[in-house]
């Protein structure tokens, strides 16, 4: 039986779905929804479902090397989702006091933990990947398991729980904030980012390309603001959700002209990807994009176009 066949409720509000898209990423197959009541995107589950061990050894086979090969070693990766990861640690950090124990759930090659621990008292992280988890403990010395959490830590343990582009990846994520709220001290937060449907790439433009890519196995939920915001309250918890651009202008030019991903760094380079005749006009060249760029997040910005959503939120 197909989706249009059966009655599909929202997982969030429990209202009825219509049918946006069979076509995920890299020619697989699945049903992407869109809720008629609270707006929410999501996949049905029924249609495209993933093996028990997709995120112990499958994930990076199927998904990020596509793009990039080499990011099949742990190293590699590492080195470059530091550069990637960087302004959420940016952001992380300027709310820390430095007293803070943190648990990073889904943490991977601990390229977030790594760049934040500085900042705390004690970092935690939580991940599925086998070959993750052995560089996380053996190249950068940190506690990382795949353990259940309530086997490692008692209620109440964490000031800070950071899930960075992890809950769209939860098959329940209600019942999965619940779970970690449990692991938050009393005020304590969760910082959030995931990526927002209501991105410029695949609503201010009109590129079929870009809209076959965005869906895909792995993302079982597409939030926006507003449904984020819905899913927080009915876990408990509140405060800042708010869009942000992560991706430059050049990376939407690159969209429009190559109808094609970049690798992980040069996807978010501001200055395009070009080399000058004349090295003496780098400096204008950049200070040029930069500025466009500046302008450009902006007029996103404005029209409510941006490809991330942020939230820092506490238990009530």
């Amino acid at each position: 039986m197909t989706t249009s066949e059966r009655q599909i409720s929202c997982p969030l509000c429990d209202g009825p779905s219509r049918f946006i898209s069979d076509k995920l990423r890299f020619e697989r197959k699945g049903h992407v929804l869109q809720c008629q009541s609270c707006e929410l995107y999501f996949l049905d589950q029924k249609t495209c479902e993933l093996s028990k061990s997709f995120y112990e050894s499958e994930y990076h086979q199927t998904y990020l090397t596509h793009v990039d090969p080499s990011i099949l070693e742990p190293e590699k990766y590492f080195e470059k989702m530091l550069q990637v990861t960087n302004p959420w640690v940016e952001r992380v950090s300027e709310l820390l006091s430095g007293e803070e124990a943190i648990l990073d759930v889904g943490c991977s090659t601990g390229h977030f933990l790594h760049a934040i621990a500085p900042h705390a008292a004690k970092v935690f992280g939580s991940e599925l990947n086998s070959k993750e988890i052995q560089f996380c403990r053996e190249r950068l010395k940190l506690d990382v398991s795949n353990e259940p959490l309530e086997s490692r830590f008692p209620d109440t343990k964490f000031d800070l729980i950071t899930l960075i582009f992890v809950l769209e990846h939860i098959g329940q994520p209600l019942q999965f904030l619940l779970h970690l709220k449990q692991f938050l001290k009393p005020g304590g937060r969760m910082i959030i980012v995931v990526p927002n449907i209501s991105d410029a790439l695949l609503n201010l433009y009109a590129l079929p390309k870009f809209r076959d890519f965005y869906f895909c196995v792995e993302h079982l939920f597409y939030f926006s603001p507003k449904t984020l915001t819905q899913l927080l309250a009915k876990a408990g918890l509140v405060g800042e959700v708010v869009g942000v651009q992560e991706y430059p202008i050049s990376n939407h030019l690159n969209w429009g002209f190559r109808g094609a991903p970049l690798d992980l760094t040069t996807s978010r380079q501001v200055t395009p990807n070009m080399p000058l005749e004349n090295s003496r006009v780098q400096p204008l060249w950049e200070s040029f994009w930069a500025e466009t760029d500046r302008r450009y997040r902006e007029l996103l910005a404005h029209l409510n176009y941006s490809d991330r959503v942020w939230c820092n939120v506490r238990a009530i």
